[in-house]
């Protein structure tokens, strides 16, 4: 179950302009490859790939905000509310990735203290009290997603109804790059929380997972298991997790878990780097906005 995506109805920001600098054509061009790609994000590397792409977004959104055409439109009294509206906006952003950051590291450690239990193959209730500790971290998440999912629609509201009318061309085109920009965080944020913290899918509970786990195909039918890694790995513990209490543990079992946990251990790390040098993007970027005001 890929985590859905909702980067996929911008339109084209492609205006003429007095505001001819570079960066403003490079920008129109990030977002429009943005759009296109938003409904990829589905796997570890699509988002990775989405957050670096998102991050030179901010790069070049950055040198357009500071240009110095752009500074001069921008620094009018009539346009300070378009800076503040977008300084509000930030503050929102930032939060969501900071939780984002969280998130993955606790996902990270109890992942961790996961594979040393059971690359020790300790005993059997030290490694079912890991299980446990890792599911039970996964709900507690859940409900810190479903926080944030919320205040991101709020802010996506905002956003969407933020309507800026000026008879300065240039400072028009600015508020369309600045919206269009903070949507593509919206949907990408989105995402990501659905994606860490999606359920994996029932086929009659513990079919699904012998399905996966064994890989079995039928003459007749073969079943096509598309699972994120997130869900992957919940679905392993389970079954490993149901095993252990009853005294069923294989070792193959054992090492299939290890592998998943160590492909998992792998994207949580790349994930974490990808939201962290977005995380300073985003900092930049309300830098950028607050030397606007003090200009």
């Amino acid at each position: 179950m890929g985590a859905p995506s909702s980067i996929n109805h911008f339109r084209s920001i492609s205006v003429p302009s007095r505001l001819t600098h570079p960066s403003c054509t490079k920008t129109e061009k990030k977002i429009n490859e943005l759009r296109a790609s938003g409904k990829l994000v589905g796997s570890f590397e699509s988002i990775q790939s989405s957050l670096v792409g998102l991050a030179e977004l901010h790069v070049f959104v950055n040198e357009f905000v500071q240009a110095p055409n752009t500074q001069q439109a921008l620094s009018h009294h009539q346009n300070e509310t378009l800076v503040e509206v977008a300084l509000e906006w930030s503050i929102g952003f930032l939060d969501t990735c900071s939780t984002l950051i969280d998130i993955v590291m606790l996902m990270k450690e109890n992942v961790n203290a996961l594979q040393m239990a059971l690359r020790k193959k300790g005993s059997d209730s030290t490694v079912a009290s890991k299980i446990a500790a890792y599911l039970c971290f996964r709900k507690m998440a859940k409900k810190v997603v479903t926080k944030s999912l919320r205040t991101l629609k709020h802010l996506e509201n905002k956003i969407c109804s933020f309507l800026f009318v000026d008879i300065e061309h240039d400072v028009s085109l600015v508020s369309k790059v600045l919206k269009e920009t903070n949507s593509l965080i919206v949907s990408l944020f989105k995402s990501i929380l659905i994606f860490v913290s999606t359920k994996p899918r029932t086929d009659n509970g513990v079919q699904l997972i012998s399905k996966l786990l064994s890989k079995r195909t039928s003459t007749h039918k073969h079943y096509q298991l598309v699972l994120t890694e997130v869900e992957t790995i919940e679905l392993s513990l389970t079954l490993l997790h149901k095993n252990v209490r009853n005294g069923e543990t294989k070792d193959v079992d054992v090492e299939m878990t290890l592998r998943r946990l160590q492909i998992l251990d792998v994207g949580l790390e790349g994930l974490k780097v990808g939201l962290d040098h977005l995380f300073r993007r985003l900092i930049h970027s309300r830098v950028s906005l607050l030397n606007i005001l003090v200009c």
